[in-house]
């Protein structure tokens, strides 16, 4: 049976996080990760909770080397964890205070334990963010995250020519950090802050205090706050955006505020990381290498070297060549109104390009629409009416596109990986339609 090393490649001093304004190297994670397995009870499934990067991956490993299945969900709200604990039975929970409390009891760690994880063992079960529907499990397995992270670090050149240190806005709970905040250190030596600065202020003196060349990971979301605030950013030798699609616009204005380049991470709980392209040069994706395609009658199948079974993508592809594509959309982006078919992010795009309109998001708030149905809107737009952006996107869209109703708003409900779940949209929908109800018969 094939095993890999927990570490890939592992240098004794080599730094792999920054933990309590420190660099931990890799002997002393070893260190740390011994004295948790030691002092971890033992489960068929753990919850990680941990909001700190480092306790995150000290965590992860310590169930890898008892055979606890780590469990990541798309959200912290009380309801989810309970289901999840209804669903994976003997389940338990950890989070910073338990990791920091088994960390302060720390004494001379053992060695005798293996560091060596089959290539087959279930390591971590992932859950979609839910921006369609109900959260989806997609089980990882130990091999199949190594030699993912090793195709994305020679295709992004990590490391070259020296060690890198990752800072990252989002939570390692989601495939995007998960797999570049915790894998991409114990496979491919890079070294990673362990907080998750919110702020453009906060990522940038985050960014000042570690070690060059940095590497920003982040999303459009906050891409867009750090370059609508005028600041003196530190060097960056480029940012990672990934989770919500990158307009080219976007990232010009990113670059030439922060100074750097961006690349953009295409990927989904799926499958992982798929490709990556730098969208001001070219708006067509690179798959991974050995990475390829199938095309089947339920949609797009992913084909990996390292695995036999195809992976239904969630999305729809255009294919260039056999290593080229462009991504055209979610399955579920497409929509279906009085007989003619849409993109509801391409209406997005569409109103977001009027004058005065700063974002938006439009949705279907009937879970089963007919060609009955309306499209509503959520628009962020301070300083114009309703009446006055219907007038100017009827301009721009059919008029079975144009949204009924469009609610103005002064932000969207995105979470803290830049999406936007369904139910928070329709939550925002409810308590609008609430309002409205109250508001008429006052």
């Amino acid at each position: 049976m094939t095993t890999l090393p927990i570490l890939i490649n592992s240098q004794p001093d080599t730094p792999i996080f920054w933990y309590e304004n420190k660099v931990i190297t890799h002997s002393e994670f070893i260190q740390d990760v011994l004295h948790i397995e030691a002092t971890l009870n033992k489960h068929h499934y753990a919850i990680n909770l941990c909001e700190d990067r480092y306790l995150f991956a000290l965590g992860f490993v310590a169930c890898m080397l008892q055979q606890q299945i780590s469990l990541m969900p798309a959200s912290r709200a009380e309801k989810e964890i309970e289901a999840l604990e209804q669903d994976y039975t003997d389940t338990q929970s950890l989070d910073d205070d338990l990791l920091k409390s088994l960390l302060a009891s720390k004494s001379d760690a053992k060695n005798s334990l293996s560091l060596d994880i089959k290539a087959d063992q279930l390591v971590a079960i992932v859950f979609t963010s839910g921006s369609s529907g109900k959260p989806k499990a997609n089980p990882k397995q130990w091999g199949a995250l190594v030699d993912s992270a090793q195709r994305v670090a020679r295709q992004l050149k990590l490391n070259q020519p020296g060690q890198h240190t990752l800072v990252a806005t989002v939570p390692p709970q989601h495939m995007y950090g998960f797999e570049t905040t915790i894998i991409f250190p114990l496979v491919t030596g890079a070294c990673v802050h362990n907080s998750k600065p919110f702020f453009p202020e906060d990522i940038r003196q985050t960014i000042t205090s570690v070690n060059e060349p940095v590497i920003l990971v982040t999303t459009p979301i906050h891409l867009r706050a750090c370059a609508q605030t005028k600041l003196n950013w530190p060097a960056i030798d480029f940012a990672l955006s990934a989770t919500a699609p990158l307009s080219t616009q976007l990232a010009r204005d990113s670059e030439k505020e922060l100074h750097t380049s961006i690349r953009e991470i295409y990927g989904c709980s799926e499958a992982g990381v798929i490709a990556t392209r730098t969208t001001t040069q070219n708006l067509e994706w690179t798959l991974l290498a050995g990475y390829s395609f199938s095309q089947k009658l339920t949609g797009v199948c992913l084909l990996t070297p390292i695995s036999d079974e195809e992976i239904l993508l969630p999305d729809q592809i255009e294919q260039i060549d056999s290593q080229h594509f462009n991504l055209l959309g979610r399955q579920a982006d497409l929509v279906k109104i009085a007989g003619k078919r849409g993109s509801l992010n391409d209406l997005k795009i569409k109103i977001c390009a009027l004058d005065g309109i700063e974002d938006a998001v439009f949705f279907m708030p009937d879970e089963h629409p007919d060609e009955k149905a309306r499209l509503a809107a959520f628009v962020v737009a301070p300083d114009l009416s309703v009446k006055e952006i219907n007038a100017l996107f009827s301009r721009q869209v059919d008029n079975a596109f144009v949204p009924r109703p469009l609610i103005i708003v002064e932000k969207l409900p995105y979470n803290e990986t830049g999406k936007l779940p369904r139910k928070n949209l329709i939550s925002l929908f409810n308590q609008h339609r609430t309002n409205k109800h109250l508001k008429d018969s006052a």
